[in-house]
């Protein structure tokens, strides 16, 4: 091997010089991050002020989807989530919350016809609604769907299968999941693409103590983590990529999870993926905790559990389709 592929190779293949191309890698995107996530100026930039009070609008709305939600549950939250509502359209004039809206007047609904009036939030939402005049009125809330046309519709065309699935929170804790239809929808869901058929994506099941263990680690089922059966951690293998795809095991990883997520759907089962955007000890924990390898990245945490014959599911309002793309020409 001439003395010029032998120096190319070393260059590529050396874990120090790797270490700093990575660092130097990391430095660029994270400037371009400092710029643009959200953290940053939140509340002077209409896009990102929007995502926060997106995010906290479903906080509430999907609090109303738990089986066993407590009454009156989250008023300081939804007190402060009017508050910056009203700041909000007062620097951005031309925007649109009646998704906010909708679900806090949904939310004050739900509480009085389950005897909680809750008479502050009542009154701070009068203030916004005299401050912020609705442009459309949507659906929001929570809506009541059947256990029984839900599986009717996991045999209909893809368009009507796939718009049928939903987060759930309010689970049926008396039907056992068989754990061979998890495993079955695994086998389904080996057909999801990956970068040159590299494979890298995997599922560790928990169940019983062990699933609730990492419902309670994530932190994020209060209310409900304990109805639920099992739980499928989806994580990638970073052997398997090299320095320009530092992010390719997530697209990887989250390919595999939509389509578990849609093959759990059509074998029956109740889901809710729950996110796994930790910070870096948050998920060194969880490798430990949870027995994962360390050249693998957690993606997704699945929980699995049964319908109930009628449930309650989260309306989630989609924007329209327009505002999901452009054609460039």
């Amino acid at each position: 091997m001439k003395l010029k592929e032998r120096l190319r190779l070393f260059i590529r293949h050396n874990r120090v010089i790797l270490l700093f191309r990575l660092m130097l890698d990391a430095f660029y995107e994270a400037c371009s991050q400092s710029k643009h996530l959200g953290a940053s100026n939140m509340m002077r930039d209409e896009v990102k002020f929007a995502a926060d009070l997106c995010i906290r609008t479903h906080a509430i709305e999907k609090g109303m989807s738990i089986g066993s939600v407590r009454m009156g549950f989250g008023q300081p939250k939804v007190l402060a989530l009017i508050d910056d509502l009203l700041l909000y359209v007062s620097r951005f004039p031309s925007v649109s919350i009646d998704e906010s809206m909708a679900v806090i007047a949904n939310y004050i609904d739900f509480n009085r016809a389950n005897g909680c009036p809750v008479e502050v939030v009542e009154a701070r939402y009068e203030v916004l609604k005299k401050a912020y005049t609705l442009k459309e009125e949507m659906a929001a809330g929570i809506a009541i769907c059947s256990k029984a046309d839900t599986i009717e519709a996991t045999k209909a065309p893809f368009d009507v299968f796939s718009q049928s699935r939903c987060s759930i929170r309010d689970f049926d804790t008396e039907t056992i999941v068989d754990i061979n239809d998890i495993i079955s929808a695994v086998d389904i869901a080996r057909k999801a693409p990956s970068a040159c058929n590299r494979q890298s994506a995997f599922a560790h099941i928990y169940q019983g103590e062990r699933a609730r263990e990492l419902f309670d680690f994530q932190g994020g089922t209060n209310g409900f983590g304990h109805d639920m059966q099992y739980a499928v951690l989806v994580t990638a293998d970073m052997r398997r990529y090299f320095i320009n795809e530092r992010h390719q095991m997530y697209v990887d990883g989250g390919l595999f999870a939509m389509q578990l997520l849609l093959s759990l759907h059509y074998k029956g089962l109740a889901t809710i993926p729950l996110t796994t955007a930790y910070k870096t000890r948050q998920t060194q924990r969880l490798k430990k905790n949870f027995d994962i390898p360390p050249h693998e990245v957690p993606v997704m945490i699945i929980g699995i559990g049964a319908y109930k014959e009628s449930y309650k599911v989260a309306v989630s309002h989609r924007n329209s389709v327009d505002t999901y793309y452009q054609v460039h020409r």
